[in-house]
């Protein structure tokens, strides 16, 4: 159940649905992450902008505008994509009516990631995607590391929520109050308190048990910019030649 100012709208990958690319082939053999990432900085808080998640379910949209925002910041110049982007491309991957407000369907992550890959948002495309265990905390902070953020799917629950407007961290209570919905949002880094990550134009804290709790999927994005120009990448042990090979093969 959305909240107002706090709406929902990730659904599950249909059955079968897999990702282009398995990133366990590529984060095998690799040293530890390093203990703290801190991708956010270079972008002002009040800067990161609803993308019109207060109003309709939109939120897998929004999470990969804000990780346009993100990847540019860190390769480039910020870009800050055109709320009315957004909304366009909400309306094709869900039938959303922006005129009537019909169809407010809510999406999931392969379709939204498959069309950044071949439509693109506010001029900006992956090269390609892939899936992360959300089992698996440590792969998760490789994800961050070296991707520069993840792609998440969370079933968000009641206590989240009210934890949210609080404005505390994401944790565990005894009592969670059920799951609202699935609710999509890009990690951008980690440290010894968690993982933090962007939504509804707001940082956001949570400590790792929570997020392996609620995690229902967990997805990187591949650009040429990202491996090319942003720092601390490709770390020793990173498979960069395969990844590049695997990605060639695929367009073929």
């Amino acid at each position: 159940m959305s909240r107002p100012g706090m709406m929902l709208g990730c659904k599950p990958r249909a059955a079968g649905i897999k990702a282009p690319l398995l990133m366990a082939k590529y984060l095998k053999d690799l040293p530890p992450a390093p203990e703290k990432v801190y991708r956010e900085y270079k972008i002002p808080e009040d800067a990161w902008g609803m993308f019109s998640n207060d109003t309709i379910g939109d939120c897998t949209c929004a999470s990969i505008a804000h990780m346009v925002m993100l990847i540019t910041s860190h390769t480039g110049k910020l870009v800050i994509p055109d709320p009315q982007d957004v909304i366009a491309f909400y309306s094709a991957v869900s039938g959303y009516d922006p005129a009537t407000g019909a169809n407010d369907n809510g999406s999931d992550l392969p379709t939204v990631l498959n069309r950044w890959r071949d439509v693109g948002l506010s001029g900006h495309q992956i090269e390609q995607w892939g899936d992360i265990n959300p089992a698996d905390a440590e792969a998760q902070r490789h994800g961050i590391w070296i991707f520069g953020a993840t792609d998440d799917a969370v079933n968000l629950p009641n206590s989240a929520m009210d934890q949210f407007q609080a404005g505390q961290s994401w944790d565990i209570v005894p009592d969670d109050g059920g799951i609202d919905g699935g609710h999509s949002i890009p990690r951008f880094g980690y440290g010894s308190m968690g993982f933090s990550c962007v939504t509804w134009a707001k940082n956001q804290k949570g400590n790792t048990g929570w997020w392996l709790k609620y995690l229902f999927e967990c997805c990187v994005v591949i650009t040429k910019d990202w491996l090319n120009n942003a720092d601390g990448l490709t770390p020793s042990g990173f498979d960069l030649d395969t990844l590049v090979a695997d990605l060639a093969a695929l367009k073929s």
